[in-house]
């Protein structure tokens, strides 16, 4: 490859994906690049002499009928042939275009192709590495490429060419020194892909190109300069604009007035201003999907800013911060007379520490998802400012590569990174900014220091729902002893390997260090068996005698406080003897770290990571077993908020046993460790109340309701005409069915329903296990044969079935958990939501006992105090997935008749949409319905509110 090379980019359409089973190509694309242009076209459609599968058909839109007068591969080979000689060939997938094309040649008597490939799929995730998808359709919206028909072989090798000729581009733009470590990683890439990378760095050694000013060079690495907050200006502060007339003044002309979001504004603002005049109370405001509720918080919140403390949002995960950050923030700034500045904060381990990773650089690397990784990071420290791993939308960071180069919250100013370091930028723009935007888990760990920091800011908690759920999750403390048996194995392994490095043969001829060696191996074998007798303490007494469950699932073991303290004359030698053992590893680690700092010189980049690995997994080893240390401690001086459990994957699956400790309740706790830090707190969600007045979410949120001020504001939503409610009253006995017989049951109901109008359809589940068995029967149905049906748990990743399931047209999606909220499907992309059965927490679960117990024993009815209300919330925020927009139109069917036979459903009834019409009948019933509903046009327009 050089200069002047014509790069052939291919796209073919084909029957399936197997020559050898009779695959054949129907249609082929190639476009042909020199110079970064493009120079010429060829295309045709193909005869494959087979049927074309309906599948292929709808997504291609080449049908038989289209293809029975085309040329076939025979007659189009030698003119193919010719064409692609001499050519570099080109394609996103190069391993499944190529292969397939050389198999056709040789089918019909030509030679194989002795081209070098190269291929775009590899090249964007390197040189692209933000984006979220590497599919050719959403590469070609991200960079407005034109690409009018997908699936279809001229229009995706167009797309593709003019993908390739960007990423070269892209390629060519990168710093020399960028390109040097990417040449000397030697990646494996599909077939000639690094080659490229030369091509890159030989084009621009003839053509120097001058560093960009917003790049700079620091020991090898290429990396972004900071981005400065911009200038707040210090004039006198602006006057809140109370009224309609005011607000509407400040309003860009593309944003539409929202009476209720405004009604939020003021009693936010009227709450906290003029604290000195009235006593301001904590705050909870439910604000329905589509009123503005980030909006509704954040305009009062920056006026009482300007002469007040700073503002820390806290929502639930790191995509809402970053949605905070990105649109609201943006919006925010166009309405108000003054300027705001937001910056996000992430735990540690978010961020990449630029020192770990440079080390790593020089380790030679067999690995291809960790060279790919090497790759990526490179090029993204050229356009990153923050460091923020989260901008990278990796599916990997549970990869043993991520825990050698994360952030570990600290940092020695020897470090050579250290005016670079991520996270000193971050908090030297929390300095600056006025709004700092954390996730639930950063807060309950970091309150105390946010305060103090802070000078008791103020604290928003949006998506208040879930503060407690993550609040219990983060203070809960759990070891798998695997692990730590895991760990001591690759630290024996490392320091006695035979074959390939380790520190035996590093300090071979060190007397002492060899002694200290050998000393570490022994304490390290000593430590297992020492783990390997509390593991059998911890099973015998407690999961020797545990019944098998029907799946063979997981099997969690609620452990009393008492029956864990009557152990300890057993348990706790173990652990004393464990903790000693740790003190002596890190003791001897201490010795042999002297040793090799003198010696630091004579080793190799290779020797020093393979030391340096060593001395992180001791240290982590020391970490796990402090915490296992902390749990048996919490025995002697536990309440009733902490409980114990242990888990194994299967009966009599010791050796995957799991010991944990955790807080049962949020009570008290939020208000010492949290609120106490913070001004008066607001908390806020689109679904927070299971009732008028609520004590189950005040328990939740560990408040006062004396203290406590409540608004509910309406929903902006017209439910009489845009939803409709169907009950079925007819159905299995929940508590007395078989699961076989409630699997089948669901799958009819299901098909009947599904099948009666062919819509977007999300269909909502308490169990995993539940869709899989659905899943295999729907199928199986012939009425479905032409729809895509997605299953949680089967068809990928939450992220990667919600963006499908988003881009298809009638498909059903089968989901549990975390799609009873927290997606996003407005218009067409979803008009039907079935419910299966109302969502009550199952109550063999260890949490959900332990909390029932606790409420009994305080005299509470567990069901009326937390089963019931937390069911009705998960109900709301189920059916809160349907009307997103105020154009939106669409049906639910709840397949639980237990919604009008039993007391407690006209409870959970009264807590949805009053206006929301309600039909009951059985699935024929029901069926017919939808039918109706989805013909009937609405009685009038559906128009957004007041403007």
């Amino acid at each position: 490859m050089d200069k002047d090379t014509v790069y052939a980019v291919v796209d073919i359409e084909t029957t399936g994906t197997s020559v050898t089973d009779g695959d054949r190509i129907i249609q082929i694309g190639c476009v042909f690049v020199q110079h970064n242009r493009i120079i010429n076209h060829f295309e045709t459609d193909v005869n494959p002499l087979r049927e074309i599968p309906a599948s292929i058909s709808r997504l291609t839109g080449i049908t038989n009928k289209r293809v029975r007068h085309a040329p076939l591969f025979d007659d189009v080979a030698a003119t193919l042939y010719s064409q692609l000689t001499n050519t570099v060939f080109v394609a996103h997938n190069v391993n499944f275009d190529l292969p397939f094309i050389n198999a056709e040649f040789a089918r019909v008597g030509y030679p194989e192709l002795t081209i070098e490939g190269l291929d775009t799929v590899s090249l964007s995730q390197i040189l692209l590495p933000t984006a979220a998808s590497f599919r050719l359709r959403d590469l070609s919206s991200l960079f407005n490429i034109e690409h009018d028909n997908p699936h279809s072989a001229d229009s995706d090798a167009s797309a593709t060419a003019e993908l390739f000729i960007f990423l070269f581009r892209r390629l060519r733009a990168l710093p020399l020194v960028t390109l040097q470590q990417m040449i000397d990683l030697h990646p494996e890439l599909p077939l000639q892909t690094a080659a490229l990378f030369d091509v890159a760095m030989r084009l621009n050694h003839e053509k120097p190109r001058k560093l960009p000013d917003y790049l700079y060079i620091k020991n090898g690495l290429a990396l972004r300069h900071a981005s400065a907050l911009p200038a707040t200006t210090l004039a006198e502060p602006v006057k809140y604009p109370k009224t309609k007339k005011q607000k509407q003044k400040l309003m860009p002309d593309n944003l539409e007035w929202r009476p209720e979001q405004a009604k939020m504004m003021n009693y936010i603002y009227n709450n906290y201003a003029n604290s000195d005049q009235h006593p301001v109370k904590q705050m909870i405001v439910e604000a329905p999907t589509g009123i503005g509720k980030s909006l509704g918080y954040l305009l009062p919140m920056a006026y009482l800013n300007q002469q007040g403390p700073t503002v820390v949002i806290s929502t639930a995960t790191t995509l809402l911060q970053e949605q905070l950050l990105d649109q609201t923030l943006p919006l925010l700034n166009q309405i108000v007379p003054f300027q705001i500045n937001a910056v996000l904060v992430k735990g540690s381990r978010h961020y990449l520490d630029l020192q770990k990773f440079a080390a790593t650089l020089k380790v030679a690397e067999t690995s291809k998802q960790t060279q790919l990784l090497k790759l990526r990071l490179l090029v993204w420290l050229t356009m990153t400012t923050t460091g923020d791993l989260d901008e990278l939308h990796l599916a990997t960071y549970r990869a043993p590569y991520f825990q050698e180069v994360v952030h570990e919250g600290t940092i020695r100013e020897d470090n050579p990174f250290y005016e670079d370091d991520f996270l000193r930028r971050r908090d030297q723009q929390m300095t600056q900014a006025q709004v700092i935007i954390v996730n639930h888990a950063y807060l309950s760990e970091h309150a105390s220091d946010l305060g103090e920091r802070l000078d008791r800011p103020y604290l928003v908690i949006d998506e208040a729902q879930h503060l407690a759920e993550n609040t219990l999750r983060q203070r809960r403390t759990q070891i798998k002893f695997a692990q730590l048996t895991n760990a001591l194995h690759h630290i024996q392994r490392d320091i006695n390997r035979e074959i390939g490095p380790s520190l035996l043969a590093l300090f071979t001829g060190d007397t002492q260090a060899t002694n200290t060696l050998h000393r570490l191996v022994l304490l390290s074998e000593e430590l297992e068996e020492t783990l390997n007798q509390l593991v059998n303490q911890l099973f015998l007494a407690f999961l020797a005698r545990q019944r098998g469950n029907n799946q063979n699932q997981t099997i969690e073991k609620l452990i009393p406080t008492e029956e864990l303290d009557a152990l300890r004359p057993q348990t706790d030698p173990l652990v004393a003897t464990i903790v000693g053992d740790t003190t002596d590893l890190l003791a001897q680690l201490g010795g042999l770290r002297q040793s090799f700092d003198r010696q630091q010189d004579r080793f190799s980049a290779s020797e020093r990571h393979l030391f340096e690995q060593v001395d992180t997994r001791i240290h982590q080893f020391d970490d796990e077993v402090s915490q296992l240390q902390d749990i048996f401690a919490q025995v002697t001086k536990t309440h009733t908020a902490s409980l114990f459990w242990v888990t194994i994957n299967h009966v009599g699956d010791r050796n995957s046993l799991q010991f944990a400790s955790g807080l049962l309740a949020t009570e008290g706790f939020l208000c010492r460790q949290i609120y106490a830090h913070f001004q008066p707190v607001l908390l806020t969600g689109a679904t927070l109340f299971s009732s008028g007045r609520s004590q189950y979410i005040l328990d939740q949120f560990d408040l006062d309701r004396d203290e406590t001020v409540t608004h509910r504001m309406r929903s902006s939503f017209d439910y009489s005409e845009q939803a409709q409610l169907f009950i079925a009253d007819t159905g299995p006995e929940l508590s007395r069915v078989a699961p076989a017989d409630y699997v089948v049951y669901l799958t009819a109901a299901i098909s009947q329903i599904a099948g009666a109008v062919n819509k977007q359809t999300l269909i909502l589940f308490n169990s995993l296990s539940v869709i899989e068995q659905v899943y295999q029967q729907l199928v199986e149905q012939p009425e479905f044969a032409q729809r895509e049906i997605f299953a949680q748990g089967i068809s990928g990743s939450r992220e990667r079935i919600a963006k499908r399931f988003a881009t298809s047209h009638g498909a059903i999606l089968l989901g549990a958990a975390s799609f009873w909220e927290g997606i996003d499907l407005p218009a067409e992309q979803l008009e039907l939501l079935i419910v299966t059965r109302l969502p009550f927490d199952s109550p063999d679960r260890v949490f959900v006992k332990a909390d029932y117990a606790r409420l009994e024993a305080a005299g509470k009815n567990p069901f009326y105090n937390a089963a019931l209300p937390a069911a009705t919330l998960k109900l709301r925020q189920g059916v809160g997935r349907l009307i997103r927009t105020p154009t939106d139109r669409g049906a639910i069917v709840i397949l639980d008749q237990r919604l009008i036979e039993r007391h407690y459903g006209q409870s959970i009834l009264r807590a949805l949409p009053a206006d929301l019409p309600r039909t009951t009948g059985d699935v024929t019933a029901i069926s017919q319905g939808l039918v109706n509903f989805f013909e009937k046009k609405p009685a009038k327009p559906v128009t957004p509110p007041e403007v």
